[in-house]
């Protein structure tokens, strides 16, 4: 494989953007892409700077439009261009990103060149400002959850892509930082395979530079999670509210089956509400052929929970029924969860 073109989105570097540039040159890459995305006039000597090298190819964005759009510039440059690349590797401005990792995945990319490969820190070290600690941690659990796919750094900015990848990824949603999230997922969803390489993890200034804002970025990626969380959660409180009510309806003229006549009438008319929900506004996809993998999925945990409350209430307990609904529905809708992802609404 030729050597890989850097591509580094940038939104008012300082010193340490340049020592980084500086330090990639030396280390002997050739072609670096930087993007000001709308960094303003106050730090154009830096640009200026940047842009003397030769190896420096200089794009710019008017205002500032996020990460995930500055990446997306510096792909769709290299593609319009037909520049003789085979790989990019993308890289923080902040200097968090060494040259000696970038080395590392660009002999990775030459030696697995159909694989994305992932530059992985090691977030065990106690140096990892909380922030960044409890996001990852948070960010892998939901990844896995919502993919099937076990990643050791979802967050990671240092990432070596094959050029035949980048037309798919321009299509990928997302303008700022919930692109490098919706990316991994994409890859994911197309089946291409993803590989770590561990680099050093460096953090200057309890990563003070970082223009990451935990509450709003972390909306912005965590989006479908929490509009799966708000539909499941609806969801579950109809259900909850028309078992009750079906309980009290039925508790007297069925006894020995009202436990079970209550889940399932309860059941199917929240899940209509749930399907209606996750397919038009959560996952905004499906067909006939989702329609019955939900129910079927629906059929199965209605089983599951029926079956398990009743043993819970007949052979052990019996009474708290509403309360070990919530119990057995809790563990049930977790599953349910990742069936929907990698059964019901996965891409044809």
């Amino acid at each position: 494989m030729k050597q890989p073109a850097i591509i580094i989105p940038a939104y008012k570097p300082d010193e340490k953007c340049l020592n980084a540039v500086e330090t990639i040159i030396q280390s002997g890459f050739k072609q670096i892409f930087i993007v000001d995305d709308g960094s303003g006039r106050e730090f154009a000597h830096i640009f200026e700077e940047l842009e003397s090298h030769k190896e420096v190819t200089l794009l710019r964005h008017a205002v500032n439009q996020g990460k995930g759009r500055a990446l997306k510039t510096a792909f769709h440059y290299i593609l319009t261009h037909q520049l003789p690349f085979e790989a990019v590797i993308t890289a923080d401005a902040d200097g968090q990103h060494l040259a000696v990792d970038m080395v590392k995945l660009a002999q990775k990319l030459h030696d697995a060149p159909d694989k994305v490969v992932l530059g992985a820190r090691d977030f065990k070290q106690k140096n990892i400002p909380f922030r960044s600690r409890f996001g990852n941690r948070f960010t892998r659990m939901l990844f896995k959850l919502t993919t099937g796919t076990v990643l050791t750094d979802t967050q990671t900015g240092l990432r070596g892509i094959p050029v035949k990848y980048l037309p798919q990824l321009l299509t990928v949603l997302g303008e700022r930082f919930e692109y490098e999230m919706n990316a991994l997922a994409a890859l994911r969803k197309n089946e291409i395979d993803m590989v770590e390489v561990t680099i050093e993890t460096v953090y200057i200034d309890d990563n003070k530079s970082s223009h990451f804002h935990p509450l709003r970025d972390s909306l912005h990626i965590y989006k479908i999670f929490i509009f799966y969380g708000l539909s499941g959660g609806a969801s579950f409180a109809l259900d909850i509210g028309l078992y009750w009510l079906f309980i009290q309806l039925l508790k007297d003229s069925s006894p020995e089956m009202f436990i079970i006549l209550a889940t399932v009438a309860a059941r199917i008319l929240s899940s209509l509400f749930n399907y209606y929900i996750n397919r038009n506004k959560v996952f905004k996809q499906g067909s006939s052929k989702s329609l019955v993998r939900y129910y079927i999925l629906a059929a199965f945990i209605m089983v599951a929970s029926a079956g398990s409350v009743h043993l819970l209430y007949a052979e052990w307990l019996g009474r708290g029924e509403v309360i070990l609904k919530v119990f057995v529905d809790t563990v049930l809708f977790i599953f349910g969860f990742v069936a929907q992802r990698a059964w019901v609404f996965r891409k044809k």
